[in-house]
């Protein structure tokens, strides 16, 4: 079994993401950036707060999967409640997404909830997505292609659709709905070649946003170039496109937390 990883900050402040690997667990983790300028715990966003905490519950690994998740969830509502955030207030409420893998006897069990991505590719090449879900920044990407990054209403729609969380998507932020978000499952380790694991800031920029974000490019160019290349590749899209007038997206670059378990 090979390994690659990247964790690396964007152009943000704070690198929000976060990334495990010990023994046979495996998972990356995308911190929503805080709609607030609170910092909390040695100067961390709340999104920053929010992603290690669920990674570090996710490393206890004494659980089956979804049940550390509903751990994780709960970890981060104690935390919150500890520094007298005001739960009331869901856009201020710490939150990230999460996919994780554990690896068994010729099984994979998984775990994902928000925009985070479990990828398996087989064999022959052809990959699987274990949890294929609408992509919840979709109307806010529309927008920003539509009317460009710093269009007043499109600030407005990202507050709209955070509100949404828990309720039209799934995040880890501390609220019993979180569960209800949660996918998990297990797929046979036989036929696999390649398990992806990677936070949207690793997705190949597309001029025109999709509903469903289609991986086939991002999948074939990890197993041509590796995780590295694939990085340059989009990192390199980016850079040549500065004002986020080409490809529709929330900064110049986004943290990238990834994973590719080779088998």
């Amino acid at each position: 079994m090979k390994v690659e990883q990247i964790l690396e900050q964007g152009s943000g402040a704070q690198n929000e993401d976060y990334l495990i690997m010990d023994h046979n667990i495996f998972g990356v983790f995308d911190g929503a950036t805080s709609l607030t300028d609170a910092c909390f715990e040695e100067g961390k966003s709340g999104g920053c707060m929010a992603s290690s905490i669920a990674g570090q519950v996710f490393l206890r690994n004494h659980h089956p999967l979804v049940r550390l998740g509903a751990e994780a969830n709960d970890s981060i509502r104690a935390r919150m409640e500890r520094s007298q955030i005001d739960l009331s207030r869901r856009c201020g409420l710490w939150s990230t997404s999460a996919a994780v893998v554990r690896l068994g006897d010729g099984e994979i069990e998984w775990f994902q909830t928000g925009d985070s991505q479990v990828v398996f590719i087989d064999r022959d090449g052809g990959y699987k997505v274990a949890a294929r879900r609408e992509d919840h920044d979709y109307p806010t990407l529309s927008m920003i292609s539509e009317r460009g990054r710093s269009h007043p209403e499109v600030q407005r729609l990202v507050e709209k659709i955070r509100q949404g969380m828990n309720r039209d998507y799934g995040v880890l932020n501390g609220e019993r709905e979180a569960e209800r978000f949660f996918r998990t499952g297990t797929e046979p380790a036989c036929n696999i070649k390649t398990v992806l694991l990677f936070t949207d800031g690793l997705d190949v920029p597309c001029p025109a946003p999709k509903k469903y974000k289609d991986f086939s490019c991002l999948v074939s160019m990890a197993a041509e170039l590796g995780l590295e290349g694939l990085r340059d590749h989009v990192r390199g899209q980016e850079a040549a496109d500065p004002d986020i007038e080409r490809y529709p997206r929330f900064k110049k670059h986004d943290d990238i937390a990834a994973i590719a378990i080779h088998f």
